[in-house]
């Protein structure tokens, strides 16, 4: 369990505070990286605060992320472990640490403990910023492991990474892939406007339809092992995604980046999930590659 101040290129990079979701979120990480096959970099994040770092006290520090790289060893004896400690915001050591990871983890509740951070804002940070896909576990830990793979996807080039994502996810895990498109547009009052709009309605979800089996006909073939189901749903995305989670074993959102798109912002409804998913949550930035 080696120590080292910057973490191994393409690890898996899981950040703990010592905390009972921390250890939850170390489990998590454990499996992401036996699964692909990737080292596990233990990264603990001081804070900053005013008194001043001595070696004594950051060496007492170190030992959160030493007992974590423990438990990391003594549950997978095959992985390699490294640890990290630094003396930063918990959200910016994880964010530059997305630079070179493959994937991070952090627990969906946040680890701002030490910093005095607001529940659920260090892990919402640092899914908005990572250079690489973030994995946030939840509170609980009851999420079906047997379930199906949930992917949100929006008829638009900057969802792709997520999707890529999905399917590699449920290749690895051997679990069929459930894509949810949802989509919302306001009815014009039949009162006021004379007219009845269930057609445009039946117009509006087909042409929804197209497009999404469009997207995912490459993948499908790609991934023939995959079996994919598809849904379409006029309604609010994050309530619907946050609702299919209860059956997933994994969901899988992307993020706007600079050109944003219309469907699953990283604003409003990755916001919403992190804190009310329940099975584990991936957001993939839409500048990622997607694939792991």
């Amino acid at each position: 369990m080696n120590r080292l101040d910057e973490p191994p290129r393409h690890a898996v990079v899981v950040g703990v505070d010592g905390s009972a979701a921390a250890h939850r979120a170390l489990d998590v990480a454990v499996e992401e990286a036996r699964r692909l096959r990737r080292p596990l970099h233990v990264l603990h994040a001081t804070g900053v605060g005013i008194v001043p770092w001595t070696t004594e006290r950051l060496e007492a520090q170190d030992l959160v992320a030493e007992a974590a790289a423990r438990q990391a060893r003594e549950a997978a004896p095959d992985l390699e472990v490294t640890r990290g400690t630094v003396v930063a915001d918990p959200a910016a050591a994880l964010v530059d640490a997305s630079r070179t990871a493959d994937l991070v983890v952090v627990d969906s509740g946040g680890l701002g403990r030490a910093s005095g951070l607001l529940l659920g804002s260090t892990s919402r940070a640092v899914a908005a910023h990572a250079r690489c896909p973030v994995l946030l576990a939840p509170h609980r830990g009851d999420w079906k492991a047997h379930g199906p793979v949930v992917v949100g996807v929006d008829a638009s080039e900057q969802s792709m990474p997520a999707v890529a994502w999905a399917f590699a996810e449920a290749s690895s895990r051997e679990a069929p892939l459930l894509a949810v498109h949802t989509w919302w547009w306001e009815e014009p009052d039949p009162f006021l406007s004379g007219r009845d709009w269930e057609g445009e309605w039946r117009d509006v979800a087909e042409s929804q339809r197209l497009e999404v089996a469009e997207m995912l006909a490459g993948w499908q073939e790609k991934y023939p092992d995959v079996h994919v189901a598809t849904t379409l749903v006029r309604g609010h995305a994050a309530t619907i995604l946050a609702e299919e989670s209860r059956d997933a074993q994994l969901l899988v959102v992307g993020t706007r980046g600079r050109g944003g798109f219309r469907g699953l912002l990283l604003g409003s409804v990755s916001a919403s999930l992190v804190t009310h998913a329940r099975c584990p949550l991936t957001v993939v930035p839409s500048s990622h590659p997607g694939t792991p």
